[in-house]
């Protein structure tokens, strides 16, 4: 894909980004019996990437507004048409516990009178080199592959990723007992066979949930409604997803 020139800045400033990252999570590893030093090790590599990106924003997009995810704020001027929304380091609590489910995130969002709307995002999923990214109009693509939604259509056999347990109290329930059976015949190797059930997932990370959904490691998503998220699901109508709003909560589904 031959992308503008704003998501050449954005997935720039995120590979930057990721560099140091990597070395800190080298060191937070190694840290985890001390979880004290953990948590001030993970404060200052957010502080230090928070810093990376905006001085390249800074640098090259100095007209855009900028939004992060932990509440602040950089009006650069108070009539601008775009603005980013930034994602330092959505699943702060895996990258502080080692876990390399996390990502580096960001969307650029046009402001067309009273509407807003996303025209380009990168989610970079650092730990595992995973880049995915999209415009609007031109598809999605993961490391420079396009992607589109799974195709399943056996709602039964859907992999399903959900920030609320609540959110579940109407998918089947499953009896831990009866998840695998096996079958022996004969001098036959045992085959295993898995049941056909919904398997409710949580990663810890919104915007790492959408970029798995997208590329069909996800069937299907429910989430609590938050403007944090929601101009990320460009991700989602650009490979193909449905996009349903259900008051409180977005429900994602590939049909």
């Amino acid at each position: 894909m031959r992308y503008s020139a704003n998501l050449n800045i954005i997935i720039k400033a995120i590979e930057k980004a990721s560099i140091h990252i990597s070395r800190d999570f080298v060191e937070l590893e190694n840290l985890q019996s001390n979880p004290a030093s953990c948590a001030k090790f993970a404060s200052s590599c957010y502080n230090r990437i928070k810093q990376i990106l905006v001085d390249d924003f800074t640098k090259f997009r100095p007209d855009f507004n900028i939004t992060f995810s932990d509440g602040q704020k950089i009006i650069n001027h108070e009539n601008s048409e775009y603005s980013l929304l930034i994602h330092v380091i959505d699943g702060i609590e895996n990258l502080l516990r080692a876990s390399g489910d996390f990502t580096v995130s960001i969307a650029l969002i046009h402001k067309n009178g009273a509407k807003n709307e996303t025209i380009s995002l990168a989610i970079s999923k650092v730990i595992g080199g995973e880049l995915f990214y999209s415009e609007k109009g031109f598809g999605a693509y993961l490391n420079n592959r396009r992607i589109r939604v799974s195709k399943r259509n056996k709602s039964s056999d859907f992999l399903v990723a959900c920030d609320d347990i609540n959110h579940l109290k109407n998918l089947e329930k499953v009896d831990s007992k009866e998840l695998f059976k096996t079958e022996v015949s004969g001098d036959k190797i045992p085959e295993t066979k898995i049941p056909e059930t919904k398997m409710p997932r949580n990663l810890g990370c919104k915007t790492l949930d959408i970029a798995y959904f997208s590329c069909s490691r996800f069937d299907k998503l429910i989430h609590n409604k938050s403007d944090l998220y929601e101009p990320f699901l460009l991700l989602v109508r650009e490979s193909g997803g449905r996009i349903i709003d259900d008051g409180h909560k977005i429900i994602v589904s590939n049909n």
